[in-house]
């Protein structure tokens, strides 16, 4: 019986494999394209500011993170976001900590308006919530729009902004003592300043 487990196990872990590197070749080629026309195609960086939920019971908090991704030409973008946000907001609520993470796709403007960019955002929302013993952790999907602004310190670092906007569904778990614990949906407004670093 573990024999075809094993199996299935080494299959999937090469599929893995086989994606990273098509992913990385996909890059590797951006790049090398990008770099000959003279433009920065990838990016990595930080964010850090405010995270403003509408959920009951919640209260404004920090929200801070990373960000990596590469332009698709000059104008299309594709990345991968983490941000985080942990706060005690007590009451009824108790501890309700937060984990955005997922893929992006953004639209980067040419011209007079080089520098802005929109894009939408899909992924997994972690929460962590509830009140001792019944504490539990869900993970809800979450889409998102996003729109902000680079401006270039050097020709490999810029700093910026960014708003976003987040619809997180409904998450739900049982805790440890058999209880169904649930947050309801909730929507909530990001404001981010950033820093970009450029390849």
């Amino acid at each position: 019986m573990e024999i075809p487990r094993l199996k299935k196990s080494i299959l999937v872990k090469t599929g893995y494999i086989v994606a990273a590197n098509v992913v990385l070749s996909m890059l590797f080629s951006v790049v090398v394209h990008a770099a000959a026309d003279g433009e920065k195609a990838l990016w990595f960086g930080a964010a850090g500011g405010l995270l403003v939920p509408n959920k009951s019971s919640t209260t404004a908090r920090d929200f801070y993170g990373v960000t990596a991704g590469a332009k698709i030409g000059t104008e299309f973008g594709l990345g991968a976001y983490y941000f985080t946000s942990k706060k005690e907001e007590g009451g009824t609520l108790g501890r309700f900590d937060l984990g955005f993470y997922g893929v992006e796709g953004t639209y980067h403007f040419e011209g007079e308006a080089k520098g802005a960019y929109f894009g939408a955002r899909l992924g997994i929302t972690k929460i962590d919530f509830g009140i001792a013993p019944n504490q539990v952790a869900a993970s809800p999907f979450h889409v998102g729009i996003v729109g902000g602004y680079n401006h270039w310190l050097t020709d490999f670092i810029s700093v910026g902004g960014d708003i976003g906007f987040y619809s997180v569904s409904k998450g739900e778990a049982t805790s440890l003592t058999g209880v169904t614990v649930s947050s309801d949906s909730f929507s909530a407004l990001s404001f981010l300043a950033t820093v970009k670093f450029w390849l």
